[in-house]
């Protein structure tokens, strides 16, 4: 018996150092992670939480030492296999990534989506959409390990290419190391990626490395949650993913602000510069403020007025009529919003209110807009990487992170943040200062829901999270997304900058932001600015963007367009043999775009054909043999081709401006 027992812990012991070399060799983050709590434990330095027990019945449980109570408190294993019994290859316990309409449960038809409409149309009369079981399960998402013998369980039957594991606590992973062997999710070209005792910010970068690994398979992600404490992880899950899928690529809005740019460059219009701003590092060592337009304005309005001349003051565009009626004059102004009602923003009581400020916007911004501040001091920040020699491109969600990217940019090392709330005034519901552009009241009582609504998420659901000056606060899931962006934003740039930020903020705890009450500042000692605008902004921007001509790129185009057309007369056999002769193409027209002389056409490509691909491989993947027949795969490639020529077409377009 004893030695039956020593046996069966070498074995343990044998799995727990092949899981830790398999961690060395191919995930060396969580590896030095385990490796560092295992060494605090044996030192002391980390007292046990959990710990792994074999109950006399012939299963693993694990005991919460702190409750003296068990996880399971029943057999593991026939746990496991009841919800390997309940896992199959239908939409069920999925995320459907794919758009569709809730009246006809049939895909939706984006406009925004160009001609890749006509694909979806032919394939909503195609599809029996009451009948979905995939062939195969390409992606899937484990929240939480247990002991780990039903994530084994389930990833027998399931087998899926790609496997995220996200289990918020190391030790418990740990654990998990002695009973389940991690490698086999690597076995042969699969890929398995590990979210392990990371927070919520980390969190969603693994996430969005899951998704962006074989983003063509895109359209269905089943997830297992193990137990109701880790909810929380599949509500994150599920907000990510309502905004970053493939359905939101807008090829069409890429392609005007393309467009728009390049006539903002041949109009000659200023853009700053990287080189030039690393060379006269306008805002370092100065304390700079970032005003956004959140509620908690209205709480330190006062307090700004007063202390104007000790801060450089940048500004969103929304705030501009709160500003100047209590007399705050910015220095900087940034707007990013391509529709004409941002010139509203700018329409203050006194025309030359802002004579002596600078006003920096994406070169999105529509002529309205511009007519409106022709007399003011403008200038531009190029959207996508179009100009080599500005040195930089810049994309972001939200104008609130604009503001803070843009100072970062000119190398402001001292920020401070309010009215970036992420939370509407707790009171009112109030998401804008009073006085500013916006008027929006949001529903800020949490109200009951009915049995059909309780498995629905709703941007409108108010949510209580940290507060940034207080325990928690309220605030719903579309605000919460403002939270998300600076962290995503924050997250990017923590290692390239040495900065320090402050959040004065009454809304939400934002991740990398440090919070600070505004009677904390030490502003005592601070000089009086003294900071001519005009001459800053003018001494770090060219307006002779010479590297924008794109007549070779337009032969390169001519000869895809070419390719592809003569695509549609290859005679289709099998679902083999079209993607096979699909992927031929794609991989010569991507040797193409490693000669175009812009970067972007490619990464428009890629995105358009990501999108097109994942309602190809969503029918290619179903449990119904007509979408196989040799008459369909033609006609879906034809679409394909149709679409692809579509998209040149308008790229063509858009360059020859």
């Amino acid at each position: 018996m004893q030695e039956e027992i020593e046996e069966f812990n070498q074995t343990l012991l044998n799995l727990y150092f092949n899981n830790l070399n398999f961690l060395k060799e191919n995930h060396p983050q969580i590896f030095e992670k385990v490796n560092k709590l295992s060494d605090n434990i044996e030192k002391g330095i980390h007292k046990e939480k959990y710990s792994l027990e074999y109950k006399t019945e012939g299963y693993f449980d694990i005991l919460n030492i702190e409750s003296n109570e068990f996880i399971y408190g029943f057999n593991s294993y026939d746990e496991a296999d009841k919800r390997a019994n309940i896992t199959n290859f239908t939409k069920h316990h999925s995320l459907d990534l794919l758009r569709v309409e809730p009246t006809t449960n049939k895909f939706a038809l984006m406009g925004s989506h160009g001609a890749t409409v006509h694909l979806v149309d032919y394939l909503n009369k195609k599809i029996d959409f009451e009948n979905i079981t995939f062939s195969k399960i390409y992606k899937y998402i484990f929240i939480g390990v247990g002991v780990g013998v039903h994530v084994h369980e389930i990833y027998k039957k399931i087998d899926s290419m790609n496997t995220l594991i996200i289990e918020p606590s190391t030790e418990l992973f740990r654990l998990s190391l002695f009973t389940t062997d991690y490698s086999i999710f690597e076995q042969g070209n699969k890929k398995l990626f590990l979210s392990i005792g990371e927070t919520e910010v980390q969190r969603e970068y693994t996430l969005s490395t899951f998704t962006a690994y074989h983003s063509y398979m895109n359209y269905n992600i089943k997830h297992h949650l193990f137990w109701i404490d880790y909810e929380y992880i599949l509500d994150e899950i599920i907000g990510f993913y309502s905004h970053n899928h493939a359905g939101a690529f807008s090829f069409n809005s890429i392609l005007q602000v393309f467009s728009r740019t390049l006539e903002f460059m041949h109009e000659k219009e200023n853009f700053l510069q990287k080189s030039l701003i690393e060379e006269h590092t306008p805002l370092k060592n100065k304390k700079v403020l970032l005003i956004s337009g959140g509620p908690s304005v209205d709480n330190h309005i006062d307090w700004i007025y007063e202390n104007q001349d000790k801060f450089i003051i940048i500004c969103v565009d929304v705030i501009l009529k709160k500003l100047e009626k209590h007399k705050v004059i910015p220095d900087i102004v940034v707007s990013i919003d391509p529709s004409h009602l941002v010139a509203e923003f700018f329409k203050t009581e006194d025309e030359n209110f802002l004579e002596n400020s600078a006003i920096i916007f994406l070169s999105q911004q529509d002529e309205t807009v511009l007519n409106t501040v022709k007399h003011l001091n403008v200038y531009f920040s190029q959207v996508y990487y179009i100009s080599k020699k500005i040195g930089y491109a810049m994309s972001l969600a939200n104008v609130g992170t604009f503001s803070l990217a843009m100072g970062l940019l000119l190398d402001a090392n001292e920020l401070y943040l309010i009215g970036s709330d992420a939370a509407f005034e707790q009171e009112t519901g109030n998401r804008y200062a009073k006085d500013s552009g916006h008027t929006h009241v949001d529903e800020h009582k949490e109200s009951e829901k009915n049995e059909n609504e309780k498995n629905t998420i709703s941007f409108t659901d108010v949510i209580e999270v940290k507060g940034n000056l207080t325990d928690t606060v309220k605030t719903n899931r579309d605000l919460f997304t403002f939270k998300k962006d600076y962290e995503a934003f924050l997250h990017t740039v923590v290692n390239e900058k040495e900065f320090k930020a402050y959040n004065l903020s009454d809304g939400a705890y934002i991740e990398g932001l440090i919070p600070l009450n505004i009677e904390d500042i030490n502003i005592e000692d601070s000089q009086r600015k003294e900071f001519n605008i005009k001459e800053v902004i003018d001494s770090i921007s060219i307006n002779d963007i010479d590297d924008i001509d794109f007549e070779d790129d337009i032969k390169i185009i001519n000869r895809i367009i070419k390719k592809v057309t003569k695509y549609k007369k290859v005679k289709i056999s099998s679902k083999n043999n079209f993607l096979e002769s699909k992927l031929d193409i794609m991989i010569w027209i991507l040797e193409q775009n490693k000669i175009m002389s812009s970067g972007i056409f490619g990464n428009i490509f890629l995105k358009y054909i990501e999108l097109i691909d994942i309602y190809i491989n969503f029918t290619l993947n179903l449990e119904q043999r007509e979408l196989n027949t040799p008459k369909n795969l033609a006609q879906i490639r034809d679409y394909w081709c149709d679409s692809l020529v579509d998209l040149l077409k308008n790229i063509k377009k858009a360059v020859s401006k």
